[in-house]
């Protein structure tokens, strides 16, 4: 069989690249997708193919959805979870930032923690709950502790991992050129070691709510993990589903905006650069 072949002009000094589609068709295809699972949702349940006593319809939980940004305490609620999440989140910032930069600093301290830290980092945070519970019982203190203890690690081992990609011949310029040590760290050491912060802090921020919900959901401190299990053990199931939508909202909600502001402050990065047609 013949072969049909085609000429394509090519400009010169351009090689021949695949078109870049638009986001806008993936998005499409996402939001159709999302639309067929509640609606099959919401046959299952109108169809008795669900269980009704532990799956209500999805209108259901639209209306309960609806509804609690009309009810006080939900808004207590809410103000205790984020406010949680947001102290503990700065906490662990100004906790592990200083100490990534110390520990990545030194190879001694870097080689004397590693054993620690390997050994700390896979407890979960849900485990200490018993612990926390007897030292501070179900008080902010307990959460916030557990808040960072579990977020820490991300950001800490990001930050070592950057301090330690610094490059020596950046360094080596820098100490040839006289520079101070504020200049060398504002103009070598930050922006070597932010590409590593920011994608560390967007990860413990997501860490940190989860963490946030469940040692209110288990230790029973104050906040809409609370307000979700009172709703379970009153058999309000369409206001608990409502909840959980809303919890996962929330970590969509941080996840964006957390990228929408790396993506801002490190537009001078590789990574964030458009490519050049």
């Amino acid at each position: 069989m013949a072969s049909v072949t085609t000429d394509v002009a090519i400009a010169p000094g351009r090689s021949r690249r695949p078109r870049r589609t638009g986001r806008l068709p993936y998005l499409a295809v996402g939001w159709a997708t999302v639309a067929a699972l509640l609606a099959l949702w919401e046959l299952g349940a109108r169809t008795a193919l669900l269980p009704g006593s532990s799956i209500p319809a999805m209108t259901d939980v639209a209306r309960e959805f609806v509804a609690l940004f009309g009810n006080a305490t939900f808004w207590d609620k809410f103000g205790a979870t984020t406010f949680s999440w947001s102290v503990g989140l700065a906490i662990t910032a100004a906790v592990a930032v200083p100490l990534g930069l110390l520990i990545g600093s030194s190879r001694v301290l870097l080689e004397s923690t590693s054993a620690v830290i390997e050994f700390l980092k896979p407890i979960p945070p849900i485990a200490l709950i018993p612990l926390g519970l007897l030292m501070w019982g179900p008080a902010l203190e307990m959460k916030l502790t557990l808040i960072v203890f579990g977020a820490m690690w991300p950001v800490l081992t990001q930050v070592v991992y950057g301090i330690r990609e610094v490059d020596d011949v950046a360094l080596s310029m820098a100490r040839t050129y006289q520079l101070g040590r504020w200049q060398t760290i504002t103009r070598i050491v930050v922006p070597s070691v932010l590409p590593f912060v920011a994608p560390g802090l967007r990860v413990s921020a997501s860490i940190a709510l989860i963490i946030a919900f469940v040692t209110e959901m288990v230790g029973g401190t104050e906040g809409l993990g609370q307000m979700l299990v009172a709703a379970q053990s009153s058999n309000a199931i369409a206001q608990m589903y409502a909840l959980v939508v809303l919890t996962g909202l929330m970590g969509l909600a941080v996840n964006a905006a957390f990228r929408a502001t790396e993506a801002l402050m490190l537009r001078w990065h590789p990574s964030n650069r458009k490519e050049l047609r």
